[in-house]
């Protein structure tokens, strides 16, 4: 352990671990981590962190020759579950994980099939977006009851039952009670998890993570302020001896408006000079680039590429750069998978309009046993009559919002109100009322795992195309439509 300083100028001690996109990572305890962006280091510090990673081993391009801590520990311990079948992980012809998202299950109440259902569409997406970056591994301890119905439909790693034992570093994660979902590195510093017992739980852990992958992607170009604040002061040290030709950090060029344009390729050499600007551009005539793009195209990459100068002998000189972008046919469903993991698909939506329904009456009842589960899984409860005394309990209250307040009339789907229209609900009329933002209005923040609504008028609220968490009241319910 060193001493280092974080972004608010406080001392901590943590061990250098590893560079990750723009931030630099440490170890802090046996199962907690730091981490900071590179331009919170001083140019001493980022020497310092460069000198104390220097003889760690790169990432393998086989697994079965990895020298991270957490996945060289999982070499020979592991199977594949597949449609619920284990199967042997051939681990010489897989690659080194760059980054493991880790379930672990200590002893709980009732299966956890559910919950990962729900976690495997994000993981299906993250392996297609990410080839062999991510990997899935299942730990569960013995007290776990791990039954066979539970794993996962698709293609996860499970850690064998009769080995989990000598996997020491990642089973320091687990558990006593309930299962938990964790993102870390191959060296097994955790970069973001939390508890996963409930459905809020998995949108949780999918938001953060989510985040997480998008941060540490080389193309995000928020990552190049950090990683030219730290490259510029380390690629000297780390080239004291030798030569490197300059680097590219982030990609000038966008692939959708070209493909759109029918380029498929693009080929130049960019002369650099000592001070990482880019000087000259000349485009490959073999490149195919239709004329009219060619000037833009020499002004995009002269003045959006972001370079770090070539070294000779730890001092910065000029250089050339052979650039090369390949522009593959649009594959949708990877763009749309890319969007949902990179956050591209988080969008705020205003809402200019609201039509509302005033407070509906709850009767005081307590619901005990079930009378019914809805084809959408919907749980409704037998209504119980009580004393006058009795206060309505919290499982009512809950109660109250599973209750489907449109089925007299067809149903949520035919709620289609306009201002002024009556509104019949069990037995009580209503009137639907126009809301404008300035007397409450609101907005729809999209992201991939959920959709969650900002408003201050409506409690309960409901949107033709969307589904969000409704509040709990004492007493009653509020319902509201987007105009």
């Amino acid at each position: 352990m060193q001493e280092w300083k974080d972004a608010k100028g406080a001392t901590f001690k943590g061990e250098p671990i590893e560079v990750m996109g723009p931030m630099v990572l440490f170890r802090t305890g046996a199962i907690s981590s730091k981490f900071l962006p590179m331009r919170v280091l001083s140019p001493e510090d980022c020497v310092r962190f460069h000198q104390a990673i220097a003889n760690r081993a790169p990432r393998a391009e086989r697994w079965s020759e990895a020298k991270g801590e957490a996945t060289a520990d999982l070499v020979g311990k592991l199977h594949h579950s597949s449609n619920q079948n284990l199967r042997a992980v051939d681990f010489a012809a897989t690659p080194e994980p760059e980054l493991i998202i880790a379930v672990f299950i200590g002893k709980r109440e009732g299966g956890v099939g559910h919950l990962l259902d729900n976690l495997a569409p994000f993981v299906s997406r993250v392996q297609r977006v990410y080839p062999g970056r991510v990997a899935t591994v299942i730990l569960a301890s013995r007290q776990a009851n791990m039954e066979a119905r539970w794993l996962p439909a698709r293609s996860w790693l499970i850690a064998d039952s009769a080995k989990t034992g000598s996997i020491k570093l990642m089973t320091r994660f687990t558990p006593t009670q309930g299962m938990s979902f964790v993102l870390m590195t191959r060296e097994g510093v955790p970069l973001f998890g939390c508890a996963a017992n409930e459905m809020e739980d998995v949108m949780t852990f999918v938001d953060g993570a989510s985040n997480f992958l998008w941060e540490l992607n080389p193309a995000n170009p928020r990552t190049a302020r950090d990683r030219l604040h730290y490259l510029r002061v380390t690629r000297p040290v780390e080239f004291a001896e030798r030569s490197t030709a300059p680097l590219l950090l982030i990609d000038p060029l966008r692939v959708d408006p070209l493909r759109d344009r029918g380029v498929t390729r693009v080929a130049a050499k960019i002369e650099v000079g000592a001070d990482g600007m880019a000087t000259a551009v000349a485009l490959a005539p073999e490149a195919g680039v239709p004329a009219p793009l060619v000037a833009p195209l020499i002004e995009a990459l002269r003045r959006n590429a972001i370079f770090l100068p070539a070294i000779e002998r730890g001092t910065a000189v000029t250089g050339s750069h052979d650039y090369l972008l390949t522009i593959p046919s649009l594959d949708k469903q990877l763009a749309a998978d890319a969007a949902w993991v990179n956050g591209d698909a988080r969008r705020e939506v205003p809402i200019k309009s609201w039509l509302v329904l005033k407070s509906v009456h709850v009767p005081q009842q307590v619901f005990s046993t079930i009378d019914r589960v809805g084809a959408d899984g919907t749980v409704m409860m037998t209504a119980v009559k009580t004393g006058a005394s009795n206060k309505v309990s919290t499982a009512s209250q809950m109660n109250a919002f599973n209750n489907d307040w449109f089925e007299d009339t067809g149903g949520p789907t035919s709620v289609q109100p306009v201002a002024g229209q009556k509104q019949e609900i069990d037995g009580d009329k209503f009137t639907w009322k126009k809301v404008t933002p300035e007397t409450g209005g609101g907005s729809w923040i999209f992201s991939g795992a959920r959709a969650s609504a900002a408003s201050t008028t409506a409690s309960a609220t409901r949107g033709r195309k969307s589904k969000c968490r409704r509040k709990r009241m004492r007493g009653s319910v509020s319902a509201a439509t987007t105009a």
